[in-house]
């Protein structure tokens, strides 16, 4: 049976339980056929640990460390299988350390998220990655400069181990019988800001821009001539007067910039200028009242303070934009099930968005954790007041059984999309019906007006927009009810409607004269 799907502030009873389970989508493996492989180093880069790291030294301090990934694996005899690397939250800083009950790669919401990823088929990497920042200035520019040095070294860890698995692939055997021609990257919190800078950051100046450069000097905050490109290739390797050594290049010579979609729960991209059309597709989930990272654009504050950091743009307008460019129409409108008819009607019509709404929501309802071991927690050494502050803010009625009930719908909502970017299956529920039929398309041929009116009775029309003959979207259709007229200002031309319905996906031609 099915579990209760949750999107908020509502409840669904799934109903679709007797369905025939579909690899990648469904969990066709038992719990106990997924392995466990603890603490695989798969790179190793410098750290800078400031005073809330390591209060027994003064000022930043470089540490070379062994970055390690948890690689949960179906035992189920099968070869060639799909890869997803998913990062964890954390702040950029040690859990506890982060004011937080979270931020590991064994962090139980996590360790969950891979297990059920497992059991659908998937070899899975929990990594770690290289965690420190200055949370604590009260220069903001020093806040904003190390969180920003702090995420883009985040990007590079992932684009190394991403390499280390195609050199596992090419040349010690393929361990893990990994597919690395399909994979994608995932994060959550704190991760879905590197998984997101990773699908957007496609050209090195993009993290130049003046949004990141010191206002008083000009100077870019990220400096890649020390700390080596997005990649991890190049930089300082020796020690400086500066401090360093800053990179270490790590299983170069395979390409890292090829995964097939990025997922990302909670979190923000950096800036949304970076993201591009022509991009690889992305899926987000994004508690509506996220007191951390904005839902739409706004500020970043440092948890368990009032301090802000910089602009960022969350699940929405990421998922708005993206959609707006077509990076995601290797997915659009190819799943329909109960769990996609929840979330159509609180996303706005953007396919690949799952918006958690409810104030009592907060940024994290799928994460759980033990408050009495928090409790238990040296007071001189941890800020156990502000951890159990955080933990509130970030999940005011946590309950690992209610949890639970989150990363299901999680799982039922990305797993159909991921499958179909990543080529597995081609859709998901998808009727072979053309819904498009039974809407009045008038008047075709159509000039300067043009009138849509939907005559189902029990599927509602959610968007609609025109596409021309090369496929390219030419215009958005604003859906207020069953009957819409438009003026249409387009090219004489032939167009195809593309419909998006509570049961799927419907089009028809348009002639323009």
């Amino acid at each position: 049976m099915r579990k209760l799907l949750l999107v908020g502030s509502f409840a669904l009873a799934c109903i679709s339980s007797i369905s025939a389970q579909i690899r990648f989508v469904d969990n066709v493996i038992d719990r106990s056929k997924v392995s466990v492989t603890k603490n695989v180093t798969y790179a190793q880069n410098y750290t800078v640990l400031y005073g809330d790291m390591d209060t027994t030294k003064a000022g930043p301090q470089f540490m070379l460390e062994s970055l390690k990934m948890d690689i949960y694996a179906p035992n189920d005899g099968s070869s060639n299988r799909p890869l997803i690397i998913y990062l964890h939250t954390g702040s950029f800083l040690p859990r506890y350390i982060n004011n937080t009950p979270t931020g590991a790669k064994d962090d139980s919401a996590t360790v969950e998220m891979c297990y059920e990823f497992a059991r659908k088929g998937y070899v899975v990497a929990s990594i770690a990655y290289r965690q420190g920042w200055d949370p604590r200035s009260l220069d903001e520019n020093v806040r904003r400069s190390t969180i920003i040095n702090a995420a883009y070294k985040g990007v590079q860890d992932l684009h190394s181990c991403i390499r280390w698995w195609k050199e596992n692939a090419a040349a010690f055997g393929n361990t893990f019988s990994v597919d690395t021609t399909k994979y994608c990257v995932g994060g959550q919190g704190t991760g879905s800001y590197i998984t997101s800078a990773y699908a957007a950051l496609d050209r090195q100046g993009e993290i130049t821009i003046n949004k990141f450069r010191d206002p008083s000097t000009g100077a870019a905050m990220v400096m890649d001539a020390m700390w080596g490109d997005r990649y991890g290739y190049g930089g300082i390797t020796v020690p400086t007067p500066q401090g360093g050594p800053f990179n270490k290049v790590n299983t170069p010579g395979h390409s890292s910039d090829d995964a097939k979609i990025a997922f990302q729960i909670g979190g923000a991209l950096g800036d949304s200028s970076w993201l591009e059309k022509g991009e690889i597709p992305m899926l987000w989930s994004h508690s509506v009242n996220d007191p951390f990272a904005p839902y739409t654009t706004g500020m970043v504050n440092v948890p368990g303070t009032t301090l802000q950091v910089v602009e960022v743009s969350g699940g929405y307008d990421v998922m708005d934009r993206a959609d707006k460019f077509g990076n995601n129409d290797v997915f659009k409108g190819k799943v329909m099930d109960d769990y996609t008819r929840a979330i159509n009607k609180v996303n706005n019509g953007i396919d690949g968005l799952y918006p958690i709404v409810g104030l009592v929501n907060a940024s994290g309802p799928y994460e759980w954790w033990d408050t009495a071991a928090i409790k238990m927690l040296p007071k001189q050494f941890y800020p156990v007041d502000a951890i159990l502050a955080g933990a509130k803010a970030t999940n005011p009625f946590m309950s690992k059984s209610r949890a639970l009930l989150f990363v299901d719908s999680l799982q039922r909502y990305f797993s159909p999309r991921m499958a179909v970017a990543m080529g597995l299956v081609e859709s998901v529920g998808i009727n072979k019906i053309n819904w498009a039929s039974n809407v009045t398309v008038a008047p075709n041929p159509a000039k300067n007006h043009l009138t849509l009116h939907n005559n189902w009775e029990n599927n509602n029309l959610l968007s609609a927009e025109i596409r021309n003959i090369n496929g390219q979207k030419v215009r958005s259709l604003n859906i207020t009810g069953n009957h819409n007229e438009y003026t249409l200002d387009l090219p004489a031309g032939i167009y195809m409607i593309s419909m998006q319905f509570e049961n799927g996906m419907g089009a028809t031609k348009l002639v323009v004269e």
